[in-house]
């Protein structure tokens, strides 16, 4: 059975791309660890489909 694709979207923006994929930038945030950021418009919130 093949895994169906995961989508990511940023709510500012809506740039969408597939969850966890090497097109969404990463963000380390002290005391909050590893962020996913929109390579478009640089936001954090983004909604994940994991």
């Amino acid at each position: 059975m093949a895994s169906a694709r995961t989508d990511s979207r940023c709510l500012s923006c809506g740039f969408t791309a597939a969850s966890g994929s090497e097109e969404w930038a990463r963000v380390e945030v002290p005391k909050l660890g590893t962020l996913t950021q929109c390579p478009e418009c640089n936001s954090t919130n983004v909604t994940s489909g994991r």
